[in-house]
């Protein structure tokens, strides 16, 4: 810029600037923040990789039990039975590259914000539950869009806008008792006498799987509005008592490897990639 260059006038030529290299300290900041954000990375990919065979038959056998097209156990049995007999057909279904999709972004974008924040010397809570709701809640609606339609009772059509905004609601309370819930958990668990170790397990367990109990009805209300658009406010409430008890067992053991045991398997993948890392170095 030419306010950064030296002047010359009719009198007098100004010595130029000192040219302003970057220090060691500074390019060895930035290279074990590039490294830090490889590891993030490749932490996600296999906490999510663990987790999502999982999440995709339970995901799965919900919209069929809810849609009708099959009983919730017999969907889960079938799940398993592929899984077990055929995994390379399972691990190449569009549902399963699907659930994988969604959690390895959802864990990225957790582990990216942890370590940009703590190379700045900034809180992270905030920022986090912000950037994991957009790529989670994103990420999810739009699997659940193509589950609904794969999975359903009716022929393929575009999701009503009551169903996004139930889904949004529902994703939002999901991530929020995932990511930020926890920390505050296991402080109040720790003031009461628990180990850390435990406290922390405990609670990334628990918070995931107790707001399923508030969240399961929107979950129900949406996918009725899309299987049954003409029913009345009390068919909808008829159905989502129906099947209330089961989505919410099913929900609950699906979220605890989505965010429970997912969500400590990437923050051990996480420590101990950054262990051996630290290591080698």
């Amino acid at each position: 810029m030419a306010s950064m260059q030296s002047l010359q006038t009719a009198e007098e030529r100004l010595p130029a600037l000192p040219e302003v290299k970057a220090s060691a300290p500074a390019l060895r900041n930035n290279a074990a923040y590039a490294t830090h954000l490889g590891l993030d990375v490749l932490s996600a990919f296999g906490a999510s990789f663990m987790v999502s065979p999982f999440i995709t038959i339970v995901d799965r056998s919900i919209i069929q039990n809810a849609s009708g097209v099959m009983q919730m156990g017999d969907s889960i049995r079938a799940g398993i039975k592929e899984l077990v007999m055929r995994p390379h057909v399972f691990l190449r279904r569009p549902e399963f590259l699907m659930i994988f999709g969604v959690y390895s972004a959802t864990y990225t974008t957790a582990n990216a914000v942890n370590t940009t924040c703590e190379h700045r010397k900034v809180d992270s809570a905030w920022p986090r539950f912000l950037s994991t709701s957009a790529v989670n809640m994103t990420s999810c609606i739009a699997k659940d869009r193509a589950f609904t339609r794969m999975f359903g009772s009716s022929a393929p059509m575009a999701l009503p806008l009551s169903t996004y905004a139930l889904f949004t609601i529902r994703d939002a309370g999901t991530v929020g008792a995932s990511f930020n819930l926890p920390g505050p958990v296991s402080e109040w668990l720790q003031a009461q006498g628990m180990s850390k170790a435990r406290a922390d397990f405990t609670a990334q367990m628990a918070c995931p799987a107790a707001v399923q109990f508030l969240s399961t009805p929107l979950h129900l209300i949406g996918l009725d509005l899309y299987n049954n658009p003409k029913s009345t406010a009390r068919d909808r409430w008829t159905f989502m008592c129906s099947k209330y008890t089961s989505s919410v067992a099913a929900r609950i053991g699906r979220i605890g490897p989505a965010f429970g045991i997912g969500g400590v398997g990437n923050t051990a993948f996480r420590k101990g990639l950054r262990a051996r890392f630290a290591k080698d170095a």
